[in-house]
């Protein structure tokens, strides 16, 4: 079952997956759903209340600004995948151009502690200088949440995902808060 942080939300995309499924059985269509996991990209909201990546990236902006520390919630144990969300795009264009209508996990192999993507964004913002302070009062929230993508790695096995440095650098630089 899902996280009870998320099981409404959870819930409610299984059940749209299982409504594509039945439709599809019913009426002989051929819809298909992609599940992405985490995105980050430029176009996303930079506040408290954003995924994991989006919020780090204006902690550390803010960090450099104000000169102070980045605080991250929890301990930074956690495993998360995140995405660059135009991998996301350029992976339904695929699928629409190619005609493929199977349901597909999509993310790429990065599976990283909170700690590491605080890391690794530092180092591609080159503001190592910055101390990450971890509030352990705060929760960790469920330790995993990857995802297989053994089919998508099938249809798709030459693709090249944005790496996370390469993708938190490039938000980074294009945002203005």
């Amino acid at each position: 079952p899902p996280a009870p942080t998320n099981f409404s939300y959870a819930y409610a995309k299984r059940s749209l997956a299982v409504y594509i499924d039945s439709i599809n059985k019913q009426y002989k269509k051929r819809y298909n759903y992609l599940i992405p996991c985490n995105l980050y990209g430029e176009y996303d909201k930079f506040d408290e209340n954003s995924h994991y990546v989006s919020s780090l990236i204006r902690k550390i902006f803010l960090a450099k600004k104000n000169n102070t520390d980045v605080e991250i919630y929890g301990d930074g144990t956690p495993l998360r995948q995140f995405m660059y969300a135009g991998d996301l795009a350029q992976v339904i264009k695929y699928f629409i151009e190619n005609n493929i209508s199977i349901n597909c996990n999509v993310s790429n192999n990065e599976n990283y502690s909170i700690e590491k993507i605080a890391k690794i964004a530092l180092e591609s913002t080159s503001n190592e200088h910055l101390k990450l302070v971890f509030n352990k009062s705060m929760s960790n929230g469920q330790y995993r949440k990857d995802i297989c993508t053994k089919k998508l790695k099938e249809l798709m096995p030459n693709y090249k995902f944005i790496k996370l440095f390469d993708g938190v650098k490039m938000v980074y630089e294009s945002i203005r808060l």
